[in-house]
């Protein structure tokens, strides 16, 4: 059965306890699931205060019971939109990216530890490596533009 993952930007209070208490129960095991501000780390965990501040000001977050994605860079007007991953298992990554897929037309970028298991989801769906440094590597996906279908099932292109 697959999961009902729900995409938005502002959350209510009821969304907001519920993504709360999902945030306060996973374990952040490689310290990935964090923001930046001023060059400096903020674990959304002990500033879940932040993540719904940004949320307001034009992020995005997709949610289920099993795990969270959170897009950051749109608030602050950032040029590239970070990924930032937790989950329960990762079973549930890829059904969390392919809802940014299709609600997303930016590239977007993941940086996590060189350790983390999530990396091979990551290429699995699209993400080349960009970079590293240190203990931490850089991924990027770049945006591409889908067709839309026509009612006869065809795709629409554009003579662009």
């Amino acid at each position: 059965m697959e999961k009902m993952i729900i995409f938005k930007s502002q959350l209510t209070e009821k969304e907001k306890t519920k993504v709360g208490i999902l945030i306060n129960e996973v374990i952040d095991l490689y310290g990935d699931f964090y923001l930046t501000k001023n060059n400096i780390r903020l674990f959304i965990k002990e500033n879940i205060s932040v993540l719904f501040d940004n949320l307001k000001k034009g992020d995005k977050i997709a949610y289920c019971d099993d795990g969270v994605a959170i897009v950051t860079g749109f608030s602050d007007k950032f040029g590239r939109h970070y990924i930032k991953l937790l989950t329960k298992s990762n079973n549930i990554v890829d059904h969390l990216l392919k809802i940014l897929f299709w609600n997303l037309n930016c590239d977007l970028y993941c940086k996590i530890k060189k350790n983390n298991p999530v990396k091979r989801i990551l290429k699995r769906n699209g993400f080349k490596f960009a970079g590293g440094r240190g203990k931490e590597i850089l991924f990027i996906r770049k945006y591409v533009i889908r067709h839309k279908e026509n009612k006869n099932g065809n795709a629409n292109r554009s003579k662009n």
